[in-house]
């Protein structure tokens, strides 16, 4: 049995929802499969943050593509807003990030200068300025920065809104594992999905840590990051805050999340004690009286990792009209919208927000 849509999308995360939402605005029909509930996975164990700052470790390619993402923000929730009637909580408060030992602060001074050099807010608050930005800090602090720029979002509430503007522009959300891709003379002709072959003119890959794993696309080394994250019952942070071991995110009124380990190359999506552990101990450094909270729960996701910390957006060169937009690692919040915007473009031939060229898959990481 055949079917035909103008676009098939492999993965109903975030970014699988938002590049439908941009597809299915073009005119085009679109199809998302995913093998888990749609809107479930990564996108839903994340914790919302928008760090739209330069990170020492990160490459610079990277910095300029989070940067350009503030443009998303926050008119993506106004447009949802007139869209769908629903406007996910999105706040920005900024972000601090403090050193706490004295081996935090030589990467503190690196990402002080590096995002002076890129011309992004940052400001320096002394200790005492730190408690009036962040009341029940540790009081220990050696040194802080301040990304007023930063905000947070909540990531489930997000990826449902998107789905839904999705689906009211025409795109339709399937569960179902894609078992393969099919291709005739050097480009794409349809996948396999429970048996039957649906064919499309062009595919986007964004199937998270396992778009790798797929039958019949070139090589793709996209591995699993293991998450862990914590819930407990109090609030006494009202804003991000990371240090170097974990980062506070408050939630809702009078929760925090704590997270998150980062464990490479494990495809199980469980909490470990030792996983708990440690961000139990991230946690109470940052905040001491977090010691007193109730625990609500834990959870944990896999994020989609990739060789030198870039996503893959962009065509195959074996397969042209396949494109992919995965590889996100920790960031697949922060950059959906303009992933989506760059995978529109990829398909429509419209101007991309940013080139292509360092993103594109089988490019030969550092």
């Amino acid at each position: 049995m055949s079917q035909n849509s103008d676009v098939i999308i492999i993965g109903a995360g975030i970014v699988g929802a938002a590049c439908a939402w941009r597809l299915a605005s073009a005119g085009m029909t679109v199809r998302v499969f995913d093998r888990q509930a749609p809107g479930s996975g990564a996108s839903q164990a994340a914790l919302g943050v928008l760090g739209f700052h330069a990170r020492p470790q990160m490459p610079a390619t990277f910095d300029d593509l989070s940067h350009r993402s503030r443009a998303f923000y926050p008119s993506i929730i106004d447009e949802l807003h007139e869209t769908i009637g629903q406007k996910p909580f999105y706040r920005t408060g900024g972000q601090l990030s403090v050193a706490l030992i004295e081996g935090d602060l030589a990467e503190l001074e690196e990402a002080y200068t590096l995002n002076r050099e890129h011309g992004i807010s940052v400001e320096r608050p002394t200790p005492e300025e730190c408690q009036l930005l962040a009341p029940g800090l540790n009081h220990q602090v050696l040194d802080a920065l301040f990304y007023p720029d930063n905000a947070w979002v909540d990531n489930t509430a997000l990826t449902l809104a998107i789905m839904q503007a999705a689906e009211l522009a025409g795109a339709l959300f399937e569960r179902g594992k894609v078992q393969a891709v099919m291709s005739k003379g050097g480009r794409a002709t349809g996948v396999l999905v429970a048996g039957k072959l649906l064919e499309t003119d062009w595919l986007v890959v964004a199937a998270g840590c396992w778009s790798g794993q797929i039958d019949g696309l070139p090589p793709l080394p996209v591995q699993p990051v293991r998450g862990q994250a914590i819930l407990v019952g109090s609030q006494p942070i009202q804003r991000i805050v990371m240090s170097e071991r974990g980062y506070l995110v408050p939630k809702g009124d009078g929760q925090t999340m704590i997270g998150a380990t980062v464990e490479q190359e494990v495809f199980e999506v469980s909490n470990t004690l030792a996983g708990l552990n440690e961000l139990t101990a991230a946690g109470l450094e940052i905040a001491p009286a977090l010691g007193r909270s109730e625990f609500l729960g834990a959870w944990a996701g896999l994020r989609p990792g990739t060789p030198d910390n870039l996503p893959y957006i962009g065509p195959f060169s074996e397969l042209p009209n396949v494109v992919a937009a995965t590889g996100h690692f920790r960031n697949g919040i922060l950059l959906a919208p303009i992933t989506a915007a760059m995978v529109r473009a990829a398909i429509t031939g419209e101007t991309p927000p940013m080139t292509l060229g360092p993103f594109l898959p089988g490019r030969v990481a550092p």
